[in-house]
């Protein structure tokens, strides 16, 4: 931490000029003939003299001055204020207050005693700062521990079963977020070269097909079918396919009450409905390409917005959610042979198009085709940080659970949650620093030519 003082540090002290000494020139003196001849005359062209040597000199002394202090602020933003990693782009501080009140039988309920962490990965470094899970007003610790789909889970140490009725469980959470550069876009040419039959079978049978973990319904299976029947077959084509059909049937809610539903849809009541969020659209195109072969996942992360603010209330108060700089988001992640995973995004990307419908809904659609998509999708753009990778629709049916306990006024939500950005990275051109030395160094040479010229005036007089 700095002193409040610390900004004046390179900032030099006001200090009072000394008086100038009075300057008496003999009318027979050396200096006197230098500059003219001896008398009245001479002593007012020397006084004139003295004082444009020292206006000149003052302006080089000023012109010194302001120059140390831009070199030494740029040289202050480089060594102190910018001494993280070259890699980092953001720091911030999050914390999060999860508490339900148990009002009725809730056993049902799975991981009651566990939270969701923001992990490590190579976007972002993560260090929990605190951690703590109260139930009834006694403290229990937590451990990190990683599940199947590698996502960070803190578990503390009370069991489920521990939960009775009218208990009151918190679980909080405070942590740093170091978020380093990531790889540029995807290049579209690998992507109309790849073809499905390219995928290695390890990650088809994990990623892709109809499995437990991700079941297909014959209603998804009969779309993808009439989207595909002539088509070429490449990535792209099936890709930009999915995607263009999303965004002509699925409407986006612009507003809370439309969408009934708190938590996530499956793909088939999203298909059913026509209506959306992210998440619901995300897991529709992941089901989409998994129908045929292509491995994909959905893939959560929370966007950094200082000005925004959220608070919802559902189910007759028994549902508080109050966030702040923070927005969340849901995409798909697709691979690609020869390139790996790409983000496909459906809702958020450069250049969309929002056309309004009736009843609280609108269409997202691109112009472009697929390419924003996926090239200037939130991934690139907003910079999420990410949370969670889901492999596995099992997500759906807690995320169901939790919403049906809260509606039948089994349990009662309050979930409080905060991200400060406390370190945001604005690099300095390389040019600004070279455009400075240019500009002080032609300033110095005008004021030494113009300084030659009048002492040459003088030297005629």
């Amino acid at each position: 931490m700095r002193s409040k003082t610390s900004k004046y540090f390179f900032m030099p002290p006001l200090t009072a000029h000394p008086q100038q000494p009075t300057l008496t020139v003999k009318p027979s003196s050396p200096l006197s003939r230098f500059v003219g001849g001896g008398g009245e005359k001479g002593l007012r062209i020397a006084k004139g003299m003295g004082e444009e040597m020292g206006s000149i000199f003052q302006r080089i002394v000023n012109l010194g001055k302001i120059s140390t202090f831009v070199i030494t602020s740029l040289l202050f933003y480089s060594v102190v204020l910018d001494s993280v990693p070259a890699s980092t782009i953001a720091r911030y501080r999050y914390s999060c207050n999860f508490t339900f009140v148990v009002l009725d039988d809730a056993s049902d309920l799975m991981d009651v005693n566990q939270i969701m962490v923001f992990p490590n990965s190579t976007r972002q470094s993560v260090f929990i700062e605190e951690a703590k899970g109260v139930v009834d007003n006694v403290e229990y610790r937590g451990s990190l521990v990683l599940d199947e789909q590698g996502n960070a889970i803190l578990v503390f140490d009370f069991p489920p079963d521990f939960v009775k009725s009218r208990s009151i469980v918190t679980l909080y959470v405070r942590a740093t977020i170091i978020q380093k550069a990531s790889n540029g876009p995807t290049p579209i040419d690998e992507l109309k070269r790849a073809l499905p039959s390219e995928v290695p079978s390890s990650l088809a049978e994990r990623y892709a097909g109809n499995s437990t973990t991700w079941p297909i319904s014959l209603m998804i299976y009969s779309l993808v079918l009439n989207l595909t029947e002539g088509r070429e077959g490449t990535y792209y084509d099936l890709l930009n396919a999915f995607s263009k059909w999303i965004e002509e049937h699925v409407a986006y809610p612009l507003e809370q009450g439309v969408r009934e539903l708190i938590g996530p849809q499956y793909p088939d009541e999203t298909y059913e409905n026509g209506v959306g969020d992210c998440d619901d659209r995300s897991i529709l195109f992941t089901t989409m390409c998994r129908a045929v072969g292509i491995p994909s996942f959905l893939q959560v992360g929370g966007i950094p917005k200082p000005a925004f603010q959220c608070e919802e209330v559902k189910h007759g108060g028994n549902y508080v959610y109050r966030s702040k700089g923070i927005a969340w988001h849901a995409w798909s992640m697709v691979y690609v042979p020869r390139v790996g995973w790409i983000p496909v995004d459906t809702t958020y990307f450069d250049d969309a198009v929002v056309e309004r419908a009736p009843g609280g809904l609108c269409y997202i659609k691109s112009p472009e085709g697929l390419d924003p998509k996926i090239i200037s999708s939130a991934y690139f753009v907003a910079n999420p940080i990410l949370y969670a990778n889901y492999t596995s629709l099992k997500y759906v049916e807690e995320a169901r659970a939790w919403e049906r306990a809260v509606k039948e006024g089994r349990i009662k939500v309050i979930c409080d949650e905060e991200l400060e950005i406390s370190y945001a990275k604005v690099p300095i051109p390389t040019e600004v620093p070279l455009i400075l030395g240019l500009v002080f160094v032609v300033a110095l040479l005008l004021i030494y030519l113009n300084l030659k010229r009048r002492e040459g005036l003088l030297k005629k007089a």
